[in-house]
């Protein structure tokens, strides 16, 4: 049977998941909440639900599961240097003399002069060959050159964590997850361009997502692959499913702790010892659950492959090592 292979509408960089599990779940959110409310029938379905959720998060929050994994691509643009530019101080629009500035800069890094950090491009008027930027300009108000490049990357508003990324021109692993005091010492001034090796964490963008700078700036057209841990989002239709591989009786025996808690003793159901028996069954199956999807993707052996001969990226390359002798 040949394999199907989804791309995510809502997060265009990614392929996974399309909605449709291919390993189905026993039970559904409305069968969820119909369960746990047998354990408490003066509790509101819309709590119960809350209480599932809540166990899917405590879930989805003690590892990086594999039915969480996405993989998917960077895709960085040419650099773009045509014309010159005037930037004035104290002001976050940017005008362009000679240049053909069109949206697709909107995202994109831009900076004049390598004493300036770098700039993300919120808007462009391409009729007035305007660039709006995320800070006003703090330096003194000149005509010059400049440079727009693909500086930071969102991989999209699910992203939790990022696994691996792969620089395919140069053929190496690129490291990942590292941060910008490291950056720093490195390379202040941002002054290398090309030959991309690491990955270091940013900030949120202003609506929350995960963002990275890849370093050396990488300033021709080309593509990073990447693997990633998303966040789930909380089951709302009745036909929801919790993600592949979490199962659903788990979820429900943690959301019946809660249930036989809720109203304290002026419930009628209220049972701390039906309660602690159930948090007992959770822990139990989780165990369970976890070393199940240990040997779907392991985590708890790795090794970093490289580390012994110093920092990923500054080895020779694969293209070196298919040419020369070991």
């Amino acid at each position: 049977m040949p394999v199907v292979i989804h791309s995510n509408p809502n997060f265009p960089l990614q392929v996974g998941p399309n909605g449709s599990q291919a390993y189905v779940q026993q039970l559904v959110f409305r069968q969820c909440i119909t369960e746990v409310c047998q354990w408490n029938p003066d509790l509101d379905p819309m709590i119960a639900a809350r209480f599932i959720n809540n166990a899917l998060r405590e879930v989805v929050d003690r590892r990086v599961w594999y039915a969480l994994k996405v993989r998917g691509n960077i895709n960085i643009p040419t650099i773009t240097t045509t014309g010159t530019c005037t930037v004035t101080n104290s002001s976050n629009l940017v005008a362009g003399i000679g240049t053909n500035w069109t949206t697709a800069l909107i995202g994109s890094q831009f900076r004049s002069g390598f004493s300036g950090p770098w700039r993300t491009i919120f808007n462009v008027d391409p009729i007035n060959q305007i660039l709006t930027i995320d800070t006003p300009y703090g330096g003194k108000t000149r005509q010059s050159g400049y440079q727009v490049q693909q500086v930071y990357a969102t991989l999209g508003a699910n992203i939790k964590y990022l696994l691996l990324a792969k620089n395919q021109n140069q053929g190496w692993p690129i490291e990942v997850n590292g941060n910008q005091e490291t950056l720093d010492a490195w390379d202040v001034w941002r002054i290398s361009l090309g030959w991309t090796t690491y990955f270091a964490t940013l900030p949120p963008t202003p609506d929350g997502q995960f963002q990275i700078e890849m370093w050396p700036t990488p300033y021709q057209a080309q593509v990073f692959p990447f693997e990633a841990y998303i966040q789930p989002p909380d089951m709302q239709l009745d036909s929801d499913s919790p993600p592949s591989f979490i199962r659903a009786d788990l979820l429900v025996t943690r959301a019946i702790v809660d249930a036989k808690l809720f109203g304290g003793r002026g419930s009628k159901y209220y049972d701390p010892t039906v309660a602690s028996m159930k948090s007992q069954e959770f822990a139990a199956k989780l165990e369970a659950m976890e070393n199940a999807d240990n040997m779907l993707d392991q985590q708890d052996v790795t090794w970093l492959f490289g580390q012994e001969e110093g920092r990923v990226g500054f080895g020779p390359g694969s293209t070196w090592v298919q040419s020369h002798d070991a």
